[in-house]
Parts: structure tokens; sequence; C-alpha cells
């Protein structure tokens, strides 16, 4: 079996696997609720319990499936920025700066003038632009000549971030804000809305967009750098769309979710595993993996203590721990 059968069996396999998780993830709940009870109540809109299923359930299933595909994607263009198996935007202070910037919102401390629907995304943004900017500071020579070194700046900017959100948790913050605050900080899908979905719509959209349109460019940048500039390619212009990029729509996603590590290092190595190395198939396969594996990550938190669920970011952070292990002592990792 070629590479082109295998992918055209995986987008089936993985568009059956996105519905079975949306339906588990309508499924559970305080309520228990048939097939054919979440059917009606998502056609009828006189349906007695239509309210649980379409204004809380629904969106909250659609948002874990979009920003698991936005930090998919998010995955597969950090490690080709770094050329590093473990660089993803959770790792490279990406979220982190983003989680900062909406705290800032949260607790006052930056004055709303009017609430809209982009508000935490736009702050969200801009906080992760900051630590785009703080990266590139300490990393700066990462963009010309070691690419390991915008790693290990990308951990340095992802401790500042949470250092600062701390500090920002414990004087500013008062009692009820700190429980939503830490709760929020693991991530989490309990304040999911329409909104929501729909900013996450457009965010997914842009990161998928653009992964196709420089496809073949992400293919000759993940070979390395110098390989790049022989075929012509400005590789410095390259990392800077892709960091921009990156921080943006991982940024904007935060927003709604927090902080969720270890899905932006692990779906790429799945795909390429399974799909092979090219780029453009494995945009449209990563983000229907790692939607559909963030949407179950969410139906296992809200099984093991219902209703709301354990923060999400801690599912994904014990399964995400052994497959780091693996990636750190694997003799393939080129480590």
């Amino acid at each position: 079996m070629d590479n082109r059968q295998r992918q055209g069996i995986g987008l089936l396999v993985l568009l059956l696997l996105a519905g079975v998780s949306m339906l588990l993830g309508l499924h559970t709940g305080s309520y228990d609720f048939s097939s054919k009870e979440i059917f009606q109540a998502i056609i009828d809109p006189a349906f007695k319990d239509r309210m649980i299923i379409v204004d809380l359930r629904l969106p909250r299933v659609l948002l874990a499936l979009l920003s698991g595909g936005i930090l998919a994607l998010g995955g597969f263009y950090m490690q080709v920025l770094i050329k590093n198996p473990l660089a993803d935007p959770y790792i490279m202070g990406l979220t982190a700066g983003a989680g900062f910037g909406v705290n800032l919102l949260i607790l006052g401390i930056i004055p709303l003038a009017g609430m809209t629907i982009f508000t935490y995304p736009i702050a969200a943004g801009l906080g992760g632009l900051g630590s785009l900017a703080l990266l590139a500071l300490l990393g700066f020579r990462g963009f010309y000549q070691d690419n390991a070194k915008l790693l290990i700046a990308g951990v340095a900017v992802a401790s500042i971030f949470t250092a600062l959100t701390g500090i920002l948790i414990y004087t500013w913050a008062d009692s009820d804000q700190i429980r939503n605050l830490v709760f929020w900080s693991f991530g989490s899908f309990g304040k999911a809305n329409w909104e929501a979905v729909q900013v996450c719509v457009l965010l997914l959209l842009v990161a998928i967009l653009f992964g196709l349109r420089y496809s073949r460019s992400l293919d000759v940048l993940y070979l390395g750098d110098l390989q790049a500039q022989t075929l012509g390619m400005s590789v410095v212009r390259m990392k800077w769309m892709i960091l921009i990029l990156t921080s943006l729509v991982v940024g904007g996603s935060v927003a709604f979710t927090g902080p969720i590590g270890f899905v932006g290092m692990m779906i790429p190595h799945v795909c390429r595993g399974l799909f092979g190395g090219s780029h453009r198939p494995n945009i449209l396969l990563g983000s229907l993996l790692g939607g559909s594996y963030l949407c179950l990550c969410d139906v296992l938190t809200r099984w093991m203590l219902p209703p709301a669920g354990l923060p999400i970011g801690i599912i994904t952070a014990v399964l995400g721990v052994p497959f780091f292990l693996y990636l750190l002592y694997s003799p393939r990792s080129h480590l």
C-alpha cells in the first residue's frame, strides 16, 4: 500500500473517529440521553432538554475538536521551525504568553472599554506575540545558526510567563478568582460557548490555509536551513511567518481553553509515522487527529470527575509525559 492509499484510508478513519468522539462527548454528562434524543435536540428547537445538549455539550465538544486541531498544527509548524521532535507551542512558551495576556484581562489589570467576541483572543494573541518577541530576543542566533537555541529560549520564555502568571494570581486575585484562574491555567472547556466556537473555526481555517499554501516550503525547511537556502528560500522570513502565525492562532484558542500541553508535540509524530512526512496531507489529517484526541481526552476527564471534569491539561500531561520520555531516549529522535 503506497502513501496516497494510506492517507485516503486514514482520512476516512479519522473522520469516523471525529464523529465517534463527538457522539461520546454529547453522551457524557450528568444526564443520560440516547443518540435519538441527541439528534432530536439538535434539529428540534422545541425539545425539552435542548439547552443541555445544544448550548452546553455541543459547543464544548466542538471547541475541543477545533482547539485540538489548532494545537496539532501549531506543533507541526514549531517542529518545522526548530527541527526538534520536542518542540510545540506549549514548550516554546507561546501558550504561556497567551495565558498571561488573558489573565491581565480577567484580573482587571488591563481595563476593558467594551467586551466583544474578539476581546479575549486579541489579548491572548498579544500575549503570544509578547512571548514571541522575548523568544526572538533570547534565541536570536537560532534564526540564523543554531535552531537548538530557539528551543532552549522557548523553555526559558515558558518559565518566565508561568512565573509572571503565578505572581499575578497570588498578588491580584481574590479568593473567588484564584480557583477559576488555577483551573483555567491547567486548561478547561468548561466555559465553551458558540462565540468561542466561531472564533476557533476562523483560527483553524487560517492555520489550515497557511499550511496548504506553504506546504512545499514547510517540507523543504524541515530538511534543514542550509538545504532550504540552497533551493532559494528566504529562511529567516519563513521562520518569522511560522512564528507569528502560530502565536496568533494558538494564542486565540488559548483565550477560550487555557494552556494545554503535549498535543502539539504528540500528534505530528503520530501523523508522520502513519502517513509520511509530506505536510500537505498531514495538515488535514493532523487537525482531525488532534481534534479527535483532545475531544476524547475531555470525555475521559468528565467520566473521571463528573460533571465538569478534571482540567484537560492534567490528562494531556499524564498521557504526554511518557511520549515525551520516549522521544527523549529514542535513538531515532535526533535529540
